[in-house]
Formats: structure tokens, C-alpha cells, sequence
């Protein structure tokens, strides 16, 4: 055991292994969970992290959008009555938690109506059921957390660009557009958009990560196969495996690996942001270089 885990070793090799290890990838093997019968944690959490990223980017393209959209056009009607219904709105959904509307919903849609099958992580083999089969069976299951996760997000992405396009609509040169009779809608979705777009990506981007830890935790409320609930199974049986079965086995190397995984996470959306918002505005590219021509 001490050589395996290089327990043996001095303090200093020892740190310098395991930041090999976390660079690798290389977690080691957990106590509970196995995957085409290896009980390595990579492939484990590689088992579950594909349905995290679909269901949580699926979602986040089609809220942003939707939030885009209808954020231009209430600035465009700043002050009236669409833009007061618009914004309360937006201020209802950014406000209720993503895990209490996912109760919610669970509630009505499955357990009164039964128009949703009850939560359940597992998925039929596709040698069982076909790819088709597989497909559909992955569509229902995530129709009500995708439908949850954009009812309660969209609102903060429409509040954004909304607040954004409407000081834009107020500078000069979008007045001057107006003036010289160039179409509302070239206006809005031609010059506005173009000069809002990086503000509004790079909002959208830090709420995405921000939101990141509700929607972990939405994943356990419909037992959604993703690494939220992969990471509340190793904690929950972790911690209750002494109660159980008189053994403590907690999975500090699971646990530690998703923590590991989602601050990668994190430090890439960030990376993508930065490059983002200088591609849509490349007046950061040219200080940039005026910066270094300066010195």
C-alpha cells in the first residue's frame, strides 16, 4: 500500500507524483465504482461527464440565445410596457433556484401528470434497444431538466443584454444610423449587436460558471447521470458506509478528482472568454500591440 500510493517516499517526490498524477489525469483506482471492469477514477468519471456537458451546454446555447433575443428587444422598446413585462420576467427566473424549480416540476409533470417518467440515472444498453432507441430514451429523459434549466436561466442572459443594448442605443452613432433612414432592424442586429456582443459573451460566460454548482446540484434532483450526481453518490456513501456496513470506505481520490475536473472546468471557460472577446472586439488586439510598438 505505501509503496503504491509512494507513502514511503520523501514529502517532496511525493508532492511532485501526485502533480504528475493531476496532469495526467491519473486519479488512481476508487473503492466503489467500476467501468468496463477497471476501477480506474478517469474512467469513471469519463462514464458520466459526457451527459453533464451535453444537458449543460445544450441548455446554455439555447437560453443564451432565447436571452439574447428578447434582451434586444426590450431595449429597443426601453421604458414601455413590453419592456416592464419583459423585465419582471427576467427577474422572476433569475431568482428561483434551479433545483427548487426542478422539485417543482418533478412534482407536476411526473408524479400528478406522469407526462415525465420517474427520475432514474440508468439508461437502457444499446445492444438492447438500438441507437435510435438510445436516442429516444435520452431525449425524454432529458426534455424536463433541459426545459428547467432554460425557464430559469434565460432570465439573467436577457437581463444582460437588455442593460447593455440599451446604453448602446443611446450613443451617437446609433442615433446618426436612425437618422439616415437605415432599417430598424440593421440598426439593432447589425450595429448594436456587434458592438454588445463582447460584454454580453463575456457576462454570459462568467454567469454559465458561476450557475455551475446549482445546476451540479439539479443533476441529483432528476438523477441525471453527470458528475454532480456522481459526486453526490461518493459523498453520500461515503459517509454513511460506516453506519451501513461497519467500514469506512470514502472515496477521498473520486472526490477530489471531480473537484479537479470542474476547476479545469472553470480556468477553460475563462481561457474561452478572454479569446472570445477578442475576436468579437479586435481593438484588444490592436492596444495590444500599440502597447508593445510603445515600448
Amino acid at each position: 500500500m505505501k509503496e503504491e500510493h509512494n507513502l514511503d517516499e520523501p514529502r517532496i517526490k511525493r508532492i511532485f507524483y501526485s502533480a504528475v498524477d493531476l496532469v495526467t489525469f491519473d486519479f488512481g483506482k476508487s473503492e466503489r465504482y467500476a467501468v468496463g471492469g477497471g476501477r480506474e477514477i478517469s474512467a469513471v468519471i469519463m462514464a458520466y461527464l459526457p451527459y453533464t456537458i451535453l444537458l449543460f451546454t445544450s441548455g446554455a446555447a439555447i437560453y443564451s440565445l432565447i436571452g439574447i433575443l428578447i434582451g434586444l428587444k426590450a431595449a429597443q422598446f426601453s421604458r414601455s410596457k413590453l419592456d416592464k413585462i419583459i423585465t419582471l420576467v427576467s427577474a422572476t427566473s433569475s431568482s428561483v433556484p434551479l433545483w427548487w424549480a426542478g422539485m417543482i416540476f418533478l412534482v407536476i409533470f411526473s408524479y400528478m401528470l406522469g407526462w415525465y417518467p420517474r427520475p432514474s440515472p440508468f439508461f437502457p444498453y444499446v445492444k438492447d434497444v438500438g441507437y435510435l432507441g438510445y436516442i429516444k430514451e435520452l431525449l425524454i429523459k432529458m426534455s424536463l431538466p433541459l426545459f428547467t434549466l432554460i425557464l430559469v436561466k434565460f432570465g439573467a442572459s436577457l437581463w444582460t443584454s437588455r442593460n447593455i443594448a440599451s446604453r448602446i442605443l443611446q450613443d451617437d452613432y446609433i442615433m446618426a444610423a436612425r437618422s439616415k433612414g437605415i432599417p430598424e432592424r440593421r440598426v439593432i442586429y447589425g450595429h448594436t449587436l456587434k458592438t454588445a456582443a463582447p460584454p454580453i459573451m463575456t457576462n454570459t460566460i462568467l454567469a454559465l460558471l458561476t450557475s455551475f454548482g446549482g445546476f451540479l446540484i439539479a443533476e441529483v434532483v432528476f438523477q441525471w447521470p453527470g458528475i454532480g450526481y456522481l459526486l453526490r453518490r461518493a459523498l453520500f456513501e461515503s459517509s454513511t458506509s460506516y453506519l451501513t456496513h461497519g467500514t469506512s470506505v470514502f472515496e477521498q481520490g473520486l472526490i477530489s478528482a471531480i473537484v479537479f475536473i470542474l476547476v479545469v472546468i472553470s480556468i477553460i471557460g475563462l481561457y474561452i472568454a478572454d479569446i472570445l472577446y477578442g475576436l468579437l472586439d479586435p481593438r484588444i488586439e490592436v492596444g495590444s500591440q500599440f502597447s508593445k510598438e510603445g515600448k
